[in-house]
């Protein structure tokens, strides 16, 4: 027996199939199935096929492969092994959802849905609190276009539904995918949508996290890569760069330096906002439309 046929019968699929765990849906790398633990009657249990690894997000249950056949079958993880290469493999995986991507829109037509996106959203009191304490004022908030991310699902499923009614076509957009049941939907994190423009337009939006994933990540993309037919969002950033009065930052090399590069897009607005007088944002100042 090669080293394949042994992966192949060690594999998640083949002990989701000899165990005949149910599957609800599947996207690229992972499959959903019933718990055979807790008997969830929703997909709660979710198989990795690039590592072999299982999790409930009910009751906790997690292992790999070999380690739930083992529990299903009441052995112990060397019979389960020594059973599972005894036998042929079966990796089919009869639900399987193919997850189709899109090529992203230019530019001009990336603002015009982020542009009516962001119309229908609103800015919470705790976030305009939380901008403010950033060093933002009102009015650079209103013009910069902070908005407070929907997460409750139906919600974000009506905003997507009023985007579609007004001809907006979502497809190709980085962040707005279609769900299981094909229903237009967009990722979303407890946080705040930063729009990231560039010659005056919304060329993509950042998520500044309420609760950081960990010490170094409080923002991500509003990206949806990963999801039905989903995009790709590229890793902008903002530059900024002086205007009339020469601004001059110095390293640690005490070489001076002109230009501001920045990932971190809150951080990149209160540059601009600090140095408002000396300094731009590398597209001109735009507001977003009211």
């Amino acid at each position: 027996m090669d080293q394949q046929e042994i992966l192949n019968r060690t594999s998640i699929i083949n002990v989701k199939n000899k165990l005949g765990l149910e599957e609800i849906y599947s996207k690229k790398d992972i499959i959903y199935v019933k718990c055979p633990f807790c008997s969830s009657q929703n997909g709660t249990m979710r198989l990795n096929i690039s590592n072999n690894s299982y999790i409930c997000k009910k009751c906790e249950a997690r292992g790999y492969s070999i380690g739930l056949y083992a529990k299903n079958r009441y052995i112990s993880n060397k019979e389960a092994y020594l059973n599972l290469i005894s036998k042929e493999a079966d990796i089919s995986n009869n639900l399987t959802t193919s997850t189709i991507t899109h090529i992203k829109k230019n530019s001009e037509e990336l603002d015009i849905v982020y542009q009516s996106f962001l119309e229908k959203l609103s800015l919470s009191s705790d976030h305009i609190m939380k901008l403010l304490k950033y060093g933002f004022t009102i009015e650079e908030i209103e013009s910069i276009g902070f908005r407070t991310i929907p997460t409750q699902e139906e919600q974000k499923i009506e905003i997507c539904r009023e985007l579609i009614n007004e001809g907006i076509d979502l497809s190709g957009t980085p962040g707005f995918f279609k769900d299981k049941k094909f229903r237009w939907n967009f990722k979303s994190h407890k946080g705040i949508f930063i729009p990231i423009i560039e010659n005056c337009k919304i060329i993509s939006l950042r998520i500044h996290l309420d609760t950081m994933y960990s010490i170094d990540t409080s923002d991500i993309w509003f990206s949806s890569s990963q999801e039905n037919e989903g995009a790709k969002i590229s890793n902008n950033i903002m530059i900024l760069f002086p205007k009339e009065n020469r601004l001059q930052l110095i390293n640690n090399n005490q070489e001076k330096k002109d230009i501001i590069i920045a990932s971190e897009m809150i951080l990149a607005y209160k540059i601009a906002c600090a140095y408002k007088k000396n300094i731009v944002i590398r597209s001109s100042k735009c507001n977003i439309k009211k």
